[in-house]
């Protein structure tokens, strides 16, 4: 019985503990500056305009003629569909360049690349370090 009773005892305090705790129900949290100014410089970096990122993309074509390329554009764009992926040509002298795509992983570039791999036999999967958020 005295086991019993401490038990019961026990049980009694810790109820009545949980519930005073439950009851107060206020939490004070304190941030230090230092990861304030953290946060803050980092959300000034996300909303500059010409911000670059450095992402995965494809390269699918590279040619001097720029009606190819154009021509190129609207093609992958029809393959790609169903995928959204940015799509567009860049003229980097003298070359027109079409590129494909902009993602975090380099996996997910080799997918679009496994894609188009058929339509484009000399793709590559390279590091874009001039994409811009909007091709996110």
């Amino acid at each position: 019985m005295n086991n019993l009773s401490k038990a019961l005892t026990f049980l009694f305090l810790l109820i009545v503990s949980s519930l005073s705790a439950q009851e107060q129900g206020i939490l004070h949290v304190t941030e230090e500056f230092s990861i304030r100014t953290l946060l803050d410089h980092r959300k000034s970096l996300n909303f500059q305009k010409d911000r670059k990122l450095k992402v995965w993309s494809v390269q699918l074509l590279l040619s001097r003629d720029k009606y190819l390329a154009t021509r190129k554009v609207v093609e992958v764009k029809k393959i790609t569909k169903n995928i959204t992926s940015k799509v567009d040509w860049f003229y980097q002298a003298p070359y027109y360049r079409i590129y494909a795509g902009a993602f975090y992983t380099k996996l997910e570039a080799a997918t679009l690349l496994d894609l188009l791999l058929d339509d484009f036999p000399d793709a590559i999967v390279f590091k874009n370090t001039e994409a811009r958020p909007s091709d996110m």
